[in-house]
């Protein structure tokens, strides 16, 4: 469980803003998975995960946000090698979730959109008990027909009780031998999600929307490189649709829906990763991905930048094994910075007490690149039956402010760099059996 609270008599850049901010984290999840043979070739799976989270934020005697979500999830599959050079694997999915929220609160930004003041702004009130439920199935085939090509395609269906609707996916994975260390391999697919709570809800957004949908293709190479180091390259590009976006029209029109599904967008770029081994005990891998992100919000409108297109992402990954149950690793991560909105210039609202902010073009800017060093110590003691590991993850053992945003003064005519988490060290424990 997490708790913050802060205090203040009234921020200067927002009047309604006044009293005590509190905020409230706290989850518990409970998992067991269980895994049997059946018969020569034929086997099952099945996990069921049972969680509590509830999430609470006040702000000040007037907005707040209470979110409570009892969930059941179960996945069963069955895998059948029914030769060797066909097998198969199906199974379920089904998500039952017990969600109660209750809330007063000032509307928050989507995707693209820049936040204003409180006051500006519209707020939304809603208090209600629903109970959600998710089931989906999927199958996969799997095709050897010679030693060196292997074809898996597959079939994944979902139903988002939100909306109401079917999220169908057929994909197509290939992986073909070309030499002893090289691999070919492709694929390309379907994907669905549904839209988020707020936004097919009847009460807060638009229960005819339809999935948000992306296909998406890829073509990698693994090569390897003597005996203890693998490279692994792969292109992608995805294309998207039926994303969702705020109705323009809804702030004029109470009977207009608040959200469309009429967003597009692309996705493309390469990944190179090098993985290896050096002895029985040191191994890492690092790897470093080029890619951009696009989309336009309604047709007829420019294209521009995701809220989180990062062109460069770059991870060195090393664990170290000093025997006797301990285990030492390090990350070093470098990350561009995300794309932002400027404010060019302010205006006073008199009735309100405000100043309220002018944006200019959509993620025009972007924010100082991320760097952090993470440092981790790992413990496990082996037992007949079960495992107990107790680790020690230091975050951000430089104490560098990485960039997360801008902090504006009263007027907007200042700014200075608004930073994330400092140095963060984490205990925990975790128990296998």
């Amino acid at each position: 469980m997490d708790k913050i609270e802060l205090l203040f008599d009234r921020p200067a850049a927002d009047p309604q803003i006044r009293g005590a901010l509190q905020a409230r984290i706290l989850f518990h999840n409970l998992q067991a998975a269980y895994t049997s043979t059946l018969a020569p070739g034929l086997s099952q799976e099945t996990s069921l995960q049972l969680g509590i989270q509830e999430l609470r934020t006040e702000i000040g005697p007037e907005y707040f946000f209470e979110l409570a979500v009892n969930r059941v999830s179960l996945r069963h599959g069955w895998s059948w090698d029914v030769s060797s050079w066909l097998g198969l694997r199906a199974g379920m999915d089904v998500r039952l979730e017990d969600v109660a929220i209750s809330l007063n609160s000032p509307q928050q930004p989507k995707e693209g959109e820049s936040g204003a003041p409180s006051s500006a702004g519209s707020a939304i009130a809603v208090t209600k008990d629903s109970l959600l439920y998710s089931p989906g199935a999927f199958v996969e085939v799997r095709l050897q027909p010679t030693a060196k090509l292997l074809v898996l395609p597959s079939l994944r269906a979902d139903w988002y009780g939100l909306i109401e609707e079917w999220g169908i996916d057929p994909r197509l994975a290939v992986r073909y031998t070309l030499l002893p260390r090289t691999t070919l391999a492709a694929g390309v697919g379907l994907y669905s999600q549904p839209p988020a709570p707020d936004e097919g809800d009847p009460d807060t957004g638009n229960p005819a929307l339809l999935p948000e949908r992306s296909l998406q293709t890829s073509l990698g190479v693994e090569q390897g490189l003597g005996e203890a180091l693998e490279l692994v390259l792969t292109g992608f590009y995805k294309r998207l649709d039926r994303l969702v976006v705020r109705n323009r029209a809804a702030a004029t029109d109470p009977t207009a829906p608040r959200f469309l599904d009429s967003g597009e967008g692309r996705i493309y770029g390469v990944e190179a990763q090098l993985k290896g081994q050096v002895g029985p005990s040191l191994t890492g891998w690092i790897a470093y991905t080029y890619q951009r992100s696009f989309r336009t919000d309604r047709p007829g409108e420019e294209e521009r930048l995701f809220d989180f297109d990062q062109p460069h992402i770059l991870t060195l990954l090393g664990s170290y094994a000093l025997g006797r149950g301990w285990t030492a690793g390090a990350r070093v991560r470098f990350v561009s910075g995300n794309p932002d909105t400027p404010v060019v210039s302010a205006l006073w609202d008199a009735g309100l007490d405000v100043w309220v902010p002018v944006y200019g073009e959509t993620n025009s800017e972007r924010l100082e690149a991320f760097w952090q060093i993470d440092l981790r110590v790992d413990k496990t003691w082996t037992f007949d039956r079960w495992k107990l590991a107790a680790y020690l993850d230091v975050q951000n053992v430089t104490n560098h402010g990485n960039q997360e945003g801008w902090s504006y003064s009263f007027d907007y005519r200042e700014r200075q760099a608004l930073t994330g988490l400092p140095i963060l060290p984490i205990l925990g424990v975790k128990g296998e059996w």
